[in-house]
């Protein structure tokens, strides 16, 4: 086999690695298809930020994108992007995400998944914290860092109404809590970034 050969079978094997991986990513990782949103059937966008599976509840999804972008920005601080959202009003659209049993769920900063049950303030704020965790400390921090720092920061910053959470989560914001009280005036960020 001659060096041209051998490259060229080399090239053509490692484009279609690269071709296959992000559609078989795409394919079996359900949550990164709020990448493209509009890949999964049925969901629509008025704009790149506002996606839902059903145009009768987009004045609903606004409203509540405005407020819970609202709640995060002002207990974190201002977004570096527009976080992407889907709205699905049905099952069928949170199992097309791999929602399961969760009411929401945020991917890194590429977007964030509400399922119908999720349709609440406090939730979409708290799915926006996670989104601005992976922009202030980046995607594997936020699936590194301990728990009780960001599920605690979601919950204790969001303004979740629930008390107690059941456990952990009631005791990962109470630790935040104390934590959080602990920094006094210093930038929360910067304190957090020294958390391992």
């Amino acid at each position: 086999m001659t060096v041209k050969r051998l490259l060229c079978i080399t090239l053509v094997a490692v484009t279609a690695v690269l071709v296959a991986a992000p559609v078989t990513a795409f394919a079996l990782v359900k949550p990164l298809r709020v990448v493209v949103p509009t890949l999964v059937p049925g969901v629509i966008c008025i704009k790149d930020t506002l996606c839902t599976d059903d145009a009768a509840k987009f004045d609903a999804a606004r409203a509540l994108y405005h407020d819970g972008y609202a709640k995060a920005r002002d207990a974190v601080g201002p977004f570096r992007d527009a976080p992407r959202v889907v709205f699905c009003s049905t099952p069928a659209c949170a199992h097309a995400f791999g929602l399961g049993a969760q009411a929401a769920q945020t991917v890194g900063d590429f977007g964030v998944i509400v399922a119908p049950r999720g349709w609440k303030s406090f939730y979409l704020a708290h799915e926006l914290i996670h989104y601005r965790q992976a922009e202030v400390l980046g995607n594997l921090a936020v699936a590194t860092r301990p728990k009780w720092l960001i599920e605690g920061m979601a919950y204790s910053l969001s303004g979740d109404p629930r008390h107690p959470l059941t456990e952990p989560f009631e005791q990962w914001r109470t630790q935040f809590e104390a934590w959080h009280a602990s920094i006094g005036t210093r930038d929360m960020w910067a304190a957090a970034r020294a958390i391992r």
